[in-house]
């Protein structure tokens, strides 16, 4: 028998607090479609939202909901736990309560089994997996004093991952990277996020999940190069932040993620988030799915990377901010964070072989100034860079001339420039704007001021790929190729030419006035943000939030579900709305005919009858008996049950 009127009976007797509390525990699958406790109650016993909730259900609850439909329990609970657990799942409407004659529910209603929510639990725990792990104890690690992480023990790693970060942003500002279809960033994306931050790719994935999960990066769509995420205001305000700021940001967001059963998960883990993501978890909470599983792994990991936590511990701030009751600090987050975090290095350390050794952070300006001319070659407490002739082109096409890098470098460098840098910077300086690439008719033309470097392009090995061929009916030296103008920029600049993007100062010539520079055209329809220290009025696209993954347990915004206890809780306070008429409106959506007891005075009756509508505090229906329609008063009915 369906559970529709011992929910919504539940329901009724609500107070607005503890209806809220339902709401944002439970998926609500047609919000539009809720209007009274029972149109409620239908929607929570959609096959989708009970298992959705029975998933984030702890094994007392399960146990309870066992007990209730007399189902034999894997292990024998006490009576204050067994009523504990199912008060608990009564409140999160995973139970009913039955009604008394008359429409009333009794002040303190015993919870009743709900079908559809036994049915359910049954098919889930037909699963191996799931039975086995009820069936466990939960691990209950000891913890002493010696076992909880130095106060500074975090710092190196805190180091480390908020550069991965700022290194991630700035990659992603100069080019997004592409997000597959379940809305995460695709494998090309990982690997040259990867390359760009010279860590494993899962390392990297954890790093874009951080940015995503602050909203340091968003979904940005254009008609040339569809869905990418891109950097977003808020990545570019945060770049511009001291490093304990930008930690705190990135903390602060994991912290965030670190709720639901996860959070109860790590209460019993005392604090050992390892343990709790991969011990306690899976037996805590039974029926939770293998992808929900390994995302609380992947978070583990991720707050290890960031020092939230050491060798698996919480560290004293990361308790701090999970809970900042149970675990004060002496002074505020932000203080403690610099006080571990190193100083702003004085300088760096310029090497001959051309290598940039950075002993500690920098501030905010130079370290991007300083990144705008060098690659990366590791990020750390320490890290270390290397100037490189595509590195200085990368900074020339940024509008960052070759005086400006040497001037940036003579300042920062504790060592000096080093001769073989000196003559790096020359020969660049010389030969920018040697070679220029720009979009032909139906051709990508390469013009080239010294002949003797186009000769060499011809025959050079790594250049055999794009098929040069000189162009015979230009008076300059200007080589063509059928592939992109991207593609041959790219080459040019891996086989160490002073190659750059531009627009060939004959092409009004030798071209139609509609052909457009290299970099230029349906790319350009995209204008992502392309320099972190832009404005972020410039920035294109809403701001991404990720959606609720196939597990979330929410249902909906804050607002829809205060627009949701609203409409409920007026439902419910309407003349004729208690037991009785929920009974009709559950057999008029079911076509299910009715037995009713009528009294008017001292004549009472029962009727048989099929409903067909309830409006104005009148009922309307099929007498098939008679063969009459009939129409009867709501607050005639003194009885109403539902047939088979």
């Amino acid at each position: 028998m369906s559970g529709s009127l011992a929910l919504a009976a539940s329901i009724a007797g609500m107070e607005r607090a503890d209806l809220t509390a339902l709401l944002e525990r439970r998926w609500v699958p047609n919000p539009a479609a809720v209007r009274d406790p029972l149109s409620l109650a239908l929607e929570l016993l959609r096959p989708d939202s009970i298992t959705r909730a029975l998933e984030t259900l702890d094994r007392s609850g399960i146990r309870a909901l066992l007990a209730l439909a007399r189902e034999v329990s894997p292990a024998p609970v006490s009576v204050p736990e067994r009523e504990e657990a199912e008060t608990s799942v009564l409140a999160i409407g995973l139970a009913g309560i039955a009604s008394q004659p008359g429409g009333s529910t009794r002040p303190h209603a015993e919870p009743v089994p709900l079908d559809e929510v036994a049915d359910q639990l049954r098919t889930l725990l037909d699963s191996p997996d799931a039975r086995e792990r009820l069936e466990r104890d939960v691990p209950h690690p000891s913890r002493t004093a010696s076992d909880a992480p130095a106060a500074a023990a975090w710092f190196g790693a805190a180091q480390t991952t908020t550069q991965r970060a700022a290194a991630a942003l700035r990659a992603l500002a100069l080019e997004p990277v592409k997000r597959n279809r379940r809305g995460g960033i695709s494998q090309t994306g990982v690997k040259a996020l990867a390359e760009a931050l010279r860590t494993g790719q899962e390392q990297a994935e954890r790093v874009v999940e951080l940015l995503r999960g602050a909203g340091l990066i968003h979904g940005a769509v254009s008609a040339a190069h569809g869905d990418r995420f891109a950097i977003s205001p808020d990545g570019i305000a945060w770049l511009r932040l001291p490093h304990a700021e930008r930690w705190l940001v990135l903390a602060r967001a994991l912290a965030a993620r670190i709720s639901g059963p996860l959070s109860a998960a790590l209460r019993i883990a005392e604090g050992a988030l390892g343990t709790a993501a991969g011990e306690v978890l899976p037996i805590e909470f039974p029926l939770l799915p293998e992808a929900r599983l390994a995302d609380a792994r992947v978070l583990a990991d991720a707050a290890e990377d960031l020092g939230f936590t050491v060798d698996g511990a919480l560290t004293p701030i990361a308790s701090a901010l999970l809970d900042p009751d149970s675990a004060p600090l002496p002074g505020e987050p932000l203080s403690l964070v610099r006080a571990a975090l190193p100083p702003i290095a004085p300088g760096v350390y310029v090497q001959p072989d051309l290598s940039i050794i950075v002993p500690g952070p920098l501030a905010p300006d130079d370290e991007a100034a300083l990144f705008g001319v060098a690659d990366v070659e590791q990020l750390g407490v320490a890290s270390s860079l290397r100037v490189t002739p595509p590195s200085l082109a990368r900074a020339l096409e940024s509008g960052v001339g070759i005086a400006e890098a040497r001037a940036l470098l003579e300042r920062l460098s504790l060592t000096g420039i080093p001769q073989p840098l000196d003559f790096l910077l020359t020969d660049v300086e010389s030969k920018h704007g040697s070679v220029i690439v720009f979009a032909g008719t139906g051709r990508t033309r390469i013009r080239v001021a010294d002949p003797a470097v186009g000769d060499a392009m011809l025959v050079d090995r790594a250049l055999l790929h794009l098929q040069l061929q000189r162009d015979p009916a230009s008076l300059a030296y200007v080589l063509l190729s059928r592939l992109r103008p991207e593609h041959v920029l790219a080459a040019l600049v891996d086989a160490r030419y002073a190659a750059i993007a531009g627009s060939d100062p004959d092409a009004a010539a030798e071209s139609p006035a509609g052909s457009t520079p290299a970099g230029s055209g349906p790319a350009a329809a995209d204008p992502g943000p392309a320099d972190p220290t832009a404005d972020a009025s410039a920035e294109v696209g809403p701001g991404h939030r990720s959606e609720p993954d196939a597990g979330s347990i929410l249902g909906a915004p804050d607002r829809t579900v205060a627009d949701l206890v609203d409409r409920v809780l007026a439902g419910a306070e309407q003349p004729g709305s208690g037991e009785w008429t929920r009974r009709i409106e559950l057999a008029i959506r079911e076509k299910r005919a009715i037995e009713i007891t009528a009294a008017a005075g001292s004549d009472v009756r029962t009727f048989r009858l099929l409903p067909a509508s309830l409006s104005g505090g009148r009922l309307r229906a099929s007498d098939q008996t008679a063969g009459v329609e009939r129409t009867l008063p709501v607050s005639a009915i003194t009885g109403v049950e539902i047939l088979d």
